[in-house]
């Protein structure tokens, strides 16, 4: 625990009032009791849906509801693709910020079919298209892709096309971040278009004189824009990826195995800086890539000349913002954010009192963040296991307000556990995983207030 010495203002915020979505108390038709969940996330730029995975017994599924409750879609083994196979099991997952021009968001997500992996987008037809798929040759690549991840999906400005990114390996050594570019009419796979981001015969565009080609590419996110945020570096093993797995399971870094830890989970060597030469960068269309936050960025609020040595994957806002934890090289730690538009930014970091905690600041900040329409964040962060919750930012001041805390009980109860993490926030609503004291664990929707909407206290 870090106590801060000086006074400050914080929001006082009012008990959250939550929406209860589903929880494993419920039951599906067809489907059975439900055991389970992933963390959610909400698509729509009102908050239209949230969306999250979940099992029963031996059988998966995503599930779609309204963002104020009751079931309006889902992905089961009964669920058919655009050529007609059935689909099994599910992994990553994604749902667009706004809305397709049929009024609802439009969901990504991976699964298998025909008995090969694929990327898959439904559109509010109904219809689902195969974006990319372990079957399926690409000549970029020199090879048949073997490994698909991480999806995400965004609708264009104009609503018509959709965008849909993710991360592929293919091949011997190849490893790559590609967008898929797909009319909002779309009526069969063969309209989805490829086209590469960056893969590991793309230079980093940073650094000195010696140059270095990306080689691990990770959970890219589309924006409206069509642009591409992505973290990459020169991290990654040239070995086998079964041992490289292994080893991250054993290593440790501080107290989390490097495999669970937001600064180094998917990546293949240990962080650094302009040895391995991370960032997040950002693609777009007209302009290439170029950087949101490098290894040779300057910290904001950090000690004079620290520079980054370690980021977490980026979060991404309808604006083209990009939000990420960052590590420096004095031992700065928070989460930051940074666009096209305007200058990397500190959002919360180790010396940022935690509002309704008198004397404490934030230690930890172990999830991806989510972000608003004006690039506002709402992140998980904590002190210790006791003093933790969820917090937004102000989009007009900065100023931070508790969305839900330990203290808050969730349908007459205390919790045991709160679970948020990235495109789990739109329009005033945050989606989380919670776990209550009698073990009920399930979704709820929680309004968020912003510190400018809320008396202030002199503490």
């Amino acid at each position: 625990m870090v106590r801060s010495s000086f006074a400050f203002s914080f929001a006082a915020a009012a008990a959250a009032t939550p929406t209860t979505i589903v929880t494993t108390k419920d039951s599906i038709s067809g489907f059975g009791q439900i055991d389970g969940f992933t963390f959610p996330r909400i698509g729509g730029e009102n908050a239209d849906q949230t969306v999250m995975g979940s099992y029963a017994d031996t059988a998966s599924a995503l599930l779609v509801y309204a963002s104020t409750g009751g079931r309006l879609d889902g992905f089961n083994s009964t669920s058919v693709d655009a050529a007609g196979n059935t689909l099994n099991g599910f992994g990553d997952f994604g749902v667009s910020a706004s809305n397709h021009r049929e009024g609802t968001p439009v969901v990504t997500f991976i699964s298998t079919a025909g008995d090969v992996d694929g990327v898959f987008l439904q559109l509010p037809s109904g219809l689902i298209l195969n974006v990319a798929s372990t079957g399926q040759t690409y000549e970029a690549a020199g090879g048949a892709f073997y490994f698909l991840s991480e999806p995400s999906v965004a609708v264009s400005n104009d609503k018509s096309e959709c965008y849909v990114t993710f991360a592929a390996r293919a091949g011997t050594s190849w490893r790559g971040i590609l967008l898929a570019t797909i009319p909002a009419d779309a009526a069969s796979n063969s309209d989805v278009v490829l086209t590469t981001v960056a893969d590991t015969a793309t230079p980093i565009p940073a650094g000195d004189s010696s140059t270095a080609n990306f080689r691990c590419l990770t959970v890219p996110q589309a924006t409206p824009q069509g642009d591409v945020v992505f973290f990459g570096s020169n991290c990654g093993s040239s070995g086998s990826a079964a041992v490289e797995a292994q080893f991250n399971r054993l290593a440790y870094i501080g107290s989390n195995p490097r495999d669970f830890d937001i600064l180094t989970k998917n990546r293949g060597m240990f962080f650094g800086g302009s040895n391995l030469k991370p960032g997040i960068w950002r693609y777009g269309k007209g302009s290439g890539i170029i950087e949101v936050v490098s290894f040779q960025s300057e910290v904001p609020d950090g000690q004079p000349g620290e520079a980054f040595v370690a980021f977490s994957d980026p979060g991404v806002a309808l604006d083209g913002t990009a939000a990420f934890v960052g590590l420096g090289n004095n031992g700065s730690y928070g989460i930051f954010k940074g666009s096209r538009a305007k200058p990397l930014a500190l959002v919360a970091g180790k010396q940022t009192p935690v509002p309704g905690y008198d004397g404490y600041t934030f230690q930890s900040m172990p999830n991806i963040p989510s972000l608003g329409e004006n690039g506002e964040v709402v992140f998980y962060g904590a002190v210790n296991s006791e003093i933790a919750g969820i917090f937004a930012e102000d989009p007009k001041t900065g100023a931070l307000s508790t969305v839900i805390n330990y203290d808050t009980e969730v349908d007459g109860q205390p919790t045991l556990y709160i679970g948020f993490g990235t495109q789990a926030y739109s329009s005033g609503v945050a989606a989380a995983y919670v776990v209550l004291n009698d073990t009920t664990n399930g979704i709820w929707n929680f309004p968020v207030t912003h510190a400018s909407s809320l008396p202030t206290e002199l503490v």
